[in-house]
């Protein structure tokens, strides 16, 4: 059995201490395998807001790893070396490569795809995305077909004991709603025959929770069974204030725009996992030492 938790779109500048209220609470129970931040440490992924952000993680980074969200790629910046990269993210984890956390860099490639990588735990995979710059540059893979390859390489394993994770989802309900820019990523999670090789895919970006059906490559064919498609789940409610609009697709598992929440996924050996969304409180309210509300659980098994 492996724990693993999510939380996103809580960090840096600006946006209280939620994050840090999460990390001590985890850090608290003493079972984590991995901490995951889904991406944007605000508001613009500056090396001072990241210091924001290691100090709110106590200055222990060493069982946490961050997918990139388009805040962090506010500091672009180019070089024929790296190519496009988003530079205070790309400088912060350089300091802090493993073992000293989970979130390596591979600096043979070029772009995002420097960024992803697979984490395997107990019987499950996580595959990490850099989504960060696809709506303000290009959708996912910005050009670049390897991260398609390498994508099908990393879902390229028997079984549909899989997760992938980035900061953007394709389905997702909010000031941001769908994002057709991960369309690629969608698509590529499925084989030649239409059938499903992950379970989950997890993001953040809208700033609520949203818990959706299996959807097929298709989305737009709605819910099918699990046998046939791919759950999905959007956290973002990790401190950053709440949105006012929503559009997309609307959930129809559960949704959760007024509290702040972390995701703790316990994955098994035998493919299954048991997904919870877990309340620190209203928003607007600072979180307390108290144990969080559990607000919904969510069992597959693949």
């Amino acid at each position: 059995m492996a724990i693993v938790y999510w939380g996103a779109d809580g960090s840096g500048d600006g946006v209280g201490s939620v994050h840090a209220a999460f990390v001590k609470w985890i850090r608290a129970q003493g079972d984590a395998d991995l901490i995951i931040n889904g991406g944007d440490v605000y508001g613009d992924g500056t090396p001072e807001q990241f210091e924001m952000f290691r100090q709110a993680m106590d200055g222990n980074l060493s069982d946490i790893c961050e997918t990139p969200g388009n805040h962090d790629w506010r500091t672009r910046a180019t070089s024929p070396a790296t190519g496009q990269i988003p530079a205070g993210y790309e400088a912060f984890w350089k300091r802090f490569q493993p073992p000293a956390s989970r979130q390596p860099i591979d600096a043979t490639k070029r772009g995002g795809a420097r960024y992803e990588h697979v984490i395997d735990l107990d019987g499950w995979r996580l595959i990490f995305l850099d989504t960060g710059p696809c709506e303000d540059i290009d959708a996912w893979p910005t050009g670049d077909t390897s991260r398609v390859t390498w994508l099908r390489e990393a879902l390229n394993r028997p079984g549909r004991a899989k997760i992938v994770c980035a900061h953007h989802s394709r389905l997702s309900r909010g000031k941001h709603g769908d994002i057709d820019q991960v369309e690629t990523v969608w698509t590529t999670l499925f084989d030649e025959t239409g059938a499903p090789r992950a379970a989950l895919t997890i993001g953040g970006h809208d700033h609520n929770v949203s818990i959706y059906k299996p959807r097929p490559r298709d989305v737009s064919r709605g819910a099918v069974d699990l046998s046939k498609g791919i759950h999905v789940m959007v956290n973002g409610a990790g401190g950053r204030g709440h949105d006012v609009g929503f559009r997309g697709t609307t959930p129809d598992v559960f949704f959760e725009e007024e509290q702040y929440c972390l995701t703790r996924l316990t994955l098994g050996a035998t493919a299954s996992a048991e997904i919870e969304i877990l309340s620190f409180g209203k928003k607007k309210d600072p979180p307390g030492d108290v144990a969080p509300a559990l607000l919904h659980r969510l069992s597959i098994q693949v």
